[in-house]
């Protein structure tokens, strides 16, 4: 069962989620003996009771400070989580704002400035960036393009070096006429080549495909 307490400022711990580590008994201290528990000074501790730290009651007139030290040792430990989460947030949103100027540094002069955390947290806005932009389908993977591309001048080259066949039983050529239907078709293949060589993709080994009749079959 939780067992919650509510801060000054209405925020609300629940124990169980910090529990005292086995062995630990919960007692109440003074400030001096939460100090020492909690290997710190009385300054912090004082200014943890200002910044909302739990107190079982107030002193005065006389009367110390008394502390629960489960209930101080679950605010220390719920505000660290506090501050890391705050951090991280930070961090993130740098990252995320970092990813409007990707690329517009030259020769990784940007990367050189930052530290391998920095970098690292980068990295992961970058990723998280591209996931979305592949779930919505602004991006592409690679191997994705290049499956299509293959496919799709594969299908290219198997019609145009059919082609000449296919014209000259469907319309009759005659022999010359075939020769020509080729020699079109066999220039035309070199012009793709040539346009890709010259966008620097490298020429693929051909793949024999056999006899053409039996493709066209």
């Amino acid at each position: 069962m939780a067992e919650l307490i509510t801060l000054d400022d209405g925020e609300v711990i629940d124990l169980s989620r910090y529990p005292l580590p086995d062995g630990i008994e919960d007692e109440v201290y003074n400030i001096q003996l939460m100090a020492k528990a909690m290997n710190t000074s009385t300054v912090t501790v004082n200014k943890w009771i200002d910044a909302g730290m739990p107190v079982e009651s107030r002193g005065g007139n006389g009367r110390s400070y008394e502390l629960r030290f489960s209930h101080c040792y679950a605010w220390r430990k719920w505000r660290e989580g506090k501050d890391d989460a705050a951090a991280k947030a930070k961090a993130n949103s740098a990252a995320q704002k970092a990813l409007l100027f990707v690329g517009e540094e030259e020769d990784g002069a940007a990367e050189s400035t930052l530290s391998a955390k920095e970098v690292r947290e980068w990295s992961e806005a970058v990723l998280i960036r591209d996931k979305a932009a592949l779930q919505r389908g602004d991006l592409l993977k690679r191997s994705d393009v290049q499956q299509v591309m293959e496919n799709l001048l594969g299908t290219v080259r198997r019609t145009i070096t059919n082609m000449p066949d296919w014209l000259e039983q469907e319309f009759s050529l005659s022999p010359r006429q075939a020769d020509k239907a080729q020699t079109y078709a066999d220039g035309l293949l070199d012009e793709l080549r040539l346009q890709l060589e010259r966008q620097g993709y490298q020429t693929a080994d051909v793949i024999d495909f056999g006899d053409r009749d039996t493709i066209a079959d």
